[in-house]
């Protein structure tokens, strides 16, 4: 006879179509509902997620916090998920779900002694094909989803052995039916029916989730006195924990694959919550690696406790139904309000950082400095600025000043080109109101450099490696044309290969009236509507550092200003966009035809994924190719291709938090009105490469303006070097137990890898796997491999 694991649980949205606030009450109320049903039944067991839930519990009400625990201490309260709270599992990058595990798993193991070892993501819309290797690091054998649904992925069994690229492997079940049987609005069917069409449908031993969820409610008294009642001994009280371990011997079968999709529309949905997102997880990985490198060098202390709070506003953020972009408005007012607070932190941290290690360079060289300096003998030094690096690879970058120096030299005395550009001020009619001057810094890993600037001295001329013409540029290495009537790329070639990247484009829109937020139902957007574009195109600046051209398009009642721009040697074509987007339920794509025959492929957290060609929806988390031309953007995480068309989704104009509601003149469209972003189109080398254009466009050199001063530190520094290209570095952190660094690598190109490390005055050969991540702790001269817990393996 079938066992038949009841599973009592309540699905807990702390936003959605309610606020925060809200929420918080649900949860409290859930808890409190379940512990009494405890004192009531005594075979009844619960289950919960989200360490955000109970930290909240903890500081409201300590003295349930201490019920929790002793029923978690007696094996009647099930502690899953071992993650913040239950995110889209597809639009966070790597590191957040490293991040996820860091916090929540250390706070269970703190405050009850053990830790999850089932994830849990129930209502999430699709999840990635790394998952079983980040959930492995997580401490997690174990996997729950519901979502995508039979209609939406045919599966062999609902219990399976889940496997990522990297060979990782953990036990994963998808519910059956509903993950709160019993709750209202499941088309009102009895509960009881629902438990034995379970049973009916399971291959074996089974789960089935009951309790009302959403908004949250539990498990009432008279759906126990029900079950109790009319169901057989087969169906026990349980938990997933218990499940697992009774059906691990059980045969089953094997996917290699990521489990897609449920909601295609999330990918698309609400920009401004997804360029915060990307904007946030950026900022803190940068502040982390700063203050790092601080450390190491003049010994800055490391905030740990506010850097945490800050990571913490991130992950709740990351809440599927905030990420995924179908909350209401509200919730997006509120989610601002986080990301503003962990952006403030960021920012604090990485300049103090920055500014720690500056003041303590000597910025006077061999100057008999004596403790101030004429305007002349300041001139004649230079002023100091000092470019920072934050990534494991040495970057070149333009640095952009908002002043007007004659003259910008390296550590050495060389002079660089600079070229004048305009800046966001307009202060008078002088070029000092409001032009700023760009040089190109080049600086080594994990490190620094310095340079000097001088106001008044000699003019230098330098050579210009572009070529323009009426409709297009080249700088030796790739050449762009427009076409003159709509505006549109016409031709990316590379001229240093010989070879064509993008042979055409084109500005789509697609109806979206027929999909709720979600997209439900959606697979790809198939009604393309008439978009007549009209456009002029014109040369805004050229130098010896870059020249950009201006594409101003008109559609409907939109426009569009696209900023296309290349830097001298370097192949990569640079588009900022600035939309005035008035196309509601609409879906506005930039289509490329890639020349070369190379797979559709794109990032995912910490690795890639091939992709259809049929003009699917997918998600991303950065770069995404076809043929031989690849595109990276620093907000946007939806795309599609078509044969050999890249389709990069720009904007969804749905309406919040709609379910096939009344659309009426008080329903407000997402994405309307001013929107920018920035996106890089680029010949495709290798993953590795595009990996690392997507961490520089998201994370650029930073420069501090300094003073002179004597110090011990040197004016250039390198504080990492890695000998393999295909190896590269996903996080440099301070270690949580105060002592050591946590280098976090990732294996992108397929290849097992030994890969030497010298982080700092320390040296190591490092094993990595194909497709692997491998977190290693740095102390005292030793690298230990260890977890995203940084326990140890």
């Amino acid at each position: 006879m079938k066992k038949i694991h009841l599973i009592g649980n309540s699905h807990l949205d702390p936003i959605w179509l309610w606020q925060w606030q809200e929420g918080f009450a649900e949860i409290k109320a859930t808890y409190r509902a379940a512990l009494d049903r405890m004192k009531d039944f005594p075979d009844f067991t619960f289950t919960a997620a989200c360490g955000s839930y109970y930290a909240w519990i903890e500081q409201s009400d300590p003295a349930m916090f201490e019920e929790i625990r002793a029923r978690v201490a007696e094996g009647r309260w099930c502690l899953v998920g071992g993650w913040w709270l239950q995110p889209d599992c597809n639009l966070p990058a790597g590191e957040s779900f490293a991040r996820h595990a860091l916090l929540t798993q250390r706070y269970f193991k703190e405050k009850f002694g053990k830790t999850a070892e089932t994830g849990y993501n129930v209502d999430s819309f699709g999840h990635n094909g790394n998952l079983p290797m980040i959930l492995q690091h997580g401490g997690l054998k174990n996997y729950v989803f519901m979502r995508p649904m039979p209609h939406e992925k045919i599966l062999p069994d609902d219990l399976f052995r889940w496997r990522s690229a990297d060979g990782s492997e953990v036990t994963a079940w998808r519910i059956k039916y509903y993950y709160n049987i019993g709750s209202a609005g499941n088309f009102e069917e009895d509960p009881i029916e629902v438990f034995r069409r379970v049973e009916e449908n399971c291959t074996g031993d089974g789960m089935a989730f009951y309790g009302v969820g959403n908004h949250g409610g539990g498990v009432t008294i008279d759906l126990l006195n029900a079950m109790h009642e009319h169901l057989g001994e087969n169906f026990v009280y349980s938990d997933p924990d218990r499940f697992f371990a009774e059906n691990r011997d059980r045969a089953m079968p094997l996917v290699e694959e990521d489990l897609q999709f449920h909601a295609k529309g999330c990918y698309a949905a609400c920009g401004d919550v997804k360029k915060s997102n990307r904007a946030c997880e950026n900022a803190l990985l940068q502040a982390e690696k700063l203050s790092v490198l601080s450390r190491e060098v003049i010994g800055t202390a490391y905030p740990a406790e506010e850097m945490d709070r800050a990571w913490k506003n991130v992950l709740f953020n990351q809440f599927h139904d905030i990420l995924g972009g179908c909350s209401i408005k509200e919730a997006y007012d509120d989610a601002a309000v986080f990301y503003g607070e962990t952006m403030a932190v960021a920012a604090r941290q990485a300049n103090f950082a920055a500014q720690q290690i500056s003041w303590n360079i000597d910025t006077t060289g061999d100057f008999p400095y004596q403790g101030a300096l004429s305007w002349v003998e300041a001139e004649k030094i230079g002023t100091p600025i000092v470019v920072f690096n934050p990534h494991a690879h040495a970057v070149k970058m333009p640095i952009h000043l908002r002043k007007l120096p004659q003259e910008v030299t390296d550590e050495n005395g060389n002079v660089l080109p600079i070229q004048k550009v305009r800046d966001s001020k307009s202060n008078g009619q002088e070029d000092t109101g409001r032009m700023g001057v760009i040089f190109h810094a080049e600086v080594p890993a994990l490190g620094w450099r310095m340079y000097r600037m001088r106001m008044e001295c000699d003019t230098h001329t330098y050579e210009n490696p572009f070529t323009v013409t009426e409709h297009g540029m080249d700088n030796g290495v790739v050449r762009v044309a427009f076409d003159p009537k709509t505006g549109e790329l016409a031709e990316l070639f590379d001229l240093k290969n010989n070879r064509a990247v993008i042979t055409a484009s084109k500005t789509h829109l697609f109806d979206d009236t027929p999909y709720d937020t979600w997209a439900h139902g959606m697979d790809m957007y198939e009604t393309e509507l008439p978009c007549e574009v009209t456009g002029t195109v014109k040369c805004t600046e050229q130098g010896p550092l870059r020249a950009t051209f201006r594409v101003t398009q008109t559609f409907g009642d939109s426009t569009l200003m696209r900023d296309y721009t290349l830097f001298a040697g370097d192949d990569t074509v640079q588009v900022k966009v600035k939309a005035d987007y008035r196309e509601p339920f609409r879906v506005l794509k930039f289509g490329y035809t890639a020349a070369g025959e190379g797979e559709a492929r794109c990032q995912i957290p910490f690795g890639s994924i091939a992709r259809s060609t049929d003009g699917a929806e997918h998600a991303c988390t950065g770069w995404f190719r076809v043929g031989d031309m690849a595109l990276t953007t620093d907000s946007k995480y939806s795309f599609s291709v078509r044969d050999n068309e890249l389709q990069l989704t720009a904007l969804r104009s749905a309406l919040f938090a709609d379910h096939y509601g009344l659309r009426d003149e008080f329903c407000e469209h997402m994405d309307m009105g001013d929107q920018r972003f920035t996106y890089l189109l680029f010949p495709f080398a290798t993953e590795a490469d595009a990996a690392r254009r997507t961490d520089e466009l998201c994370q650029p050199l930073s420069a501090v303006i300094d003073t002179f001063h004597k110090g011990a530190l040197p004016t250039t520094f390198g504080g990492i070097e890695l000998s393999k290209e295909n190896v590269v570095a996903t996080a440099i952190k301070p270690a949580e137990d105060g002592e050591g660094v946590v280098l976090r690598l990732n294996e992108v190109e397929g290849r097992n890898t030994i890969v030497k490390v010298r982080l700092f005055d320390d040296t190591f050969e490092l094993a990595m796997p194909h497709h692997g991540v491998k977190t290693f702790l740095i102390k005292d001269g030793k690298a230990t491999e260890t977890d995203f817990m940084e326990w140890g393996k």
